[in-house]
């Protein structure tokens, strides 16, 4: 039987509700409904009946909940007696893409948390390709991942291959980031052509470039060769962005505050209007401890600042 299972139909009871408790467990409410059917099936017993107020427990269920809480509850405390040397370390690995807003969340997130004796955190900012790795091979505990929605079917079918669960988290156009001081900062959208002449960072170490030179409207071309200087890291990025006459950037929407931090702007290109998502990915076991379920909601709250 699945220890994972028993916590779903715990969290349903909890809940009175499919649909709330697949919310708390940060899964499609479809799939948790499946998940609950064949522990139905794999008991023989209805667990749960369907009202028009949500579902509440048959007898036989409220009979298995009682044993199911008494189950998990001991492995938990299994756990717990032989981790006890490892109770005051929070551990917690994300992979994600580089994007302000979510560095951001994570920083408030961070200084939510309660004090800690020990704190092993690791915030991987990693291309989507190793970042469904990280996930499938449970290095991380659940990843963000980025592509845009002409490729969706690829990281679709890829996720599936892996045994990965997904939710999106938003739907955007990249944008145009530079300095205040730019010579094109000026403009409240900023035509493709005009970007001849002026250098573009990069980051050097993600396989898919933000935006390539075949998804930009064909009567948008450059007519000299592009500038480039590739980058490996958000901090550098910043400072050549202040330092380094006519550089710009391909960015998602970045909160104001940070833009205002480092003197900044973000503009549209009119004539790049292909659509990106971010992607939460996860285990379709994995259960999303208290903090974990509080990052991910930081994250979407973060969402509408940027």
């Amino acid at each position: 039987m699945n220890l994972q299972y028993l916590r779903y139909a715990i969290e349903v009871e909890n809940a009175d509700s499919i649909t709330k408790a697949a919310q708390n467990l940060f899964m499609s409410q479809p799939n948790l409904s499946k998940a609950i059917r064949e522990l139905e099936q794999e008991l023989g017993i209805t667990i749960f009946r369907r009202t028009t107020r949500g579902v509440v427990p048959t007898r036989q269920g409220e009979e298995f909940l009682t044993y199911a809480k008494t189950i998990v509850s001991q492995v938990d405390e299994l756990e717990s007696l032989y981790h006890t040397k490892q109770s005051d370390i929070f551990s917690l690995t994300v992979s994600v893409p580089r994007a302000t807003y979510l560095s951001v969340a994570f920083a408030d997130y961070y200084n939510s948390l309660e004090a800690h004796g020990r704190v092993n955190i690791h915030f991987r900012e990693t291309g989507s390709v190793n970042a469904i790795q990280d996930v499938s091979t449970k290095f991380a505990d659940f990843a963000v991942i980025r592509y845009e929605v002409i490729y969706e079917s690829y990281f679709l079918s890829l996720l599936a291959d892996k045994g990965l669960r997904h939710e999106p988290l938003r739907e955007f156009e990249y944008l145009l980031m530079m300095s205040d001081q730019h010579p094109l900062s000026g403009y409240s959208e900023i035509p493709y052509h005009l970007l001849n002449g002026y250098t573009e960072i990069i980051h050097g170490d993600i396989q898919v470039p933000a935006l390539s030179v075949s998804q930009i409207k064909p009567n948008a071309e450059l007519k000299t060769p592009p500038k480039r200087i590739y980058v490996y890291d958000r901090g550098s990025q910043m400072d050549f962005l202040q330092r380094i006459d006519g550089t710009y950037m391909w960015v998602s929407p970045v909160p104001q505050s940070m833009l205002d931090r480092y003197h900044l702007v973000t503009r549209p290109c009119p004539n790049a209007k292909n659509k990106v998502r971010d992607v939460l990915i996860y285990q379709k076991n994995h259960f999303f401890h208290d903090a974990q379920r509080d990052l991910i909601q930081r994250l979407k709250s973060h969402l509408g600042e940027a």
